[in-house]
């Protein structure tokens, strides 16, 4: 290279140096340690289940298409009145030939008043009496969950997992209920109930229902919902059981 262009490149390297500002490094804001939190733990609240024991002939299927009745001409009308007042629920469905047998459940986190007024509303329902009547639901059961003066979030999470995902996961199988609740409710309305339609009417309807939304889990359960949850752990890996898939 010739001296000159040395000389003048070198120049011009001075010259940016000296005509380009500084990097400032912006200090980062400060980490407030007091960040909200999902407020739900109160001293007057614990939490309740209230069950729904159903009849399962020997030799038989359980039928699943109850629960979705009980779900959304039970349940739902008392989750929207005290929505406020009960702030975590969820769904528990089971079905085992052992003492607890098949089971559909409402568990949720409130204050006594709120869930014995619940539970007077659901178990004095015509439509509770009618089902008890023709023998498709057994009994149902209502009674406080929590052991301890102060009802924990983690009091009804297994055990044998870590305290954080006790304490967060009834945030999770709310969402899961929420979510099934208003697909039941979607699915209904494709095929409209009548205002004189009566009870065996209806468990006919939501078997057809049951048999619709069971395809749809089929179909896009995969991608719809553990696709997206594996996407927001992000992407991890998971240790799969598959005996626990396979308990119902």
């Amino acid at each position: 290279m010739h001296p000159f262009v040395r000389i003048a490149l070198g120049s011009l390297g001075l010259l940016l140096a000296a005509c380009t500002p500084t990097l400032q490094i912006a200090s980062p804001p400060a980490i407030d340690p007091q960040t909200p939190v999902l407020a739900a733990e109160q001293a007057d609240r614990f939490w309740w289940q209230l069950r729904f024991r159903l009849i399962w002939p020997e030799a038989e299927e359980p039928d699943f298409s109850r629960h979705l009745l009980i779900a959304e001409q039970l349940l739902l009308p008392v989750i929207a009145e005290y929505e406020e007042e009960m702030p975590l629920w969820r769904f528990h469905r089971r079905a085992g030939r052992d003492k607890a047998g098949h089971q559909f459940s409402l568990i949720f986190y409130a204050d006594e008043t709120t869930a014995t007024q619940l539970n007077t509303a659901v178990t004095a329902n015509p439509l509770t009496l009618w089902l008890e009547d023709r023998k498709m639901i057994e009994k149902t059961r209502f009674g406080q969950r929590s052991t301890r003066e102060l009802g924990r979030l983690e009091d009804t999470s297994d055990k044998n997992w870590p305290e954080e995902i006790q304490r967060s996961w009834p945030w999770f199988s709310m969402g899961a209920s929420q979510s099934w609740l208003l697909l039941v409710q979607q699915l209904s309305r494709e095929s409209e109930l009548g205002d004189e339609t009566d009870y065996p009417g209806l468990l006919a309807h939501y078997r057809e229902v049951d048999a619709r939304l069971n395809l749809q889990w089929r179909d896009y359960g995969q991608h719809a919902y553990l696709h997206h949850l594996n996407a927001i752990f992000g992407y991890q890996p998971v240790r799969v059981r598959t005996r626990e898939l396979m308990r119902f």
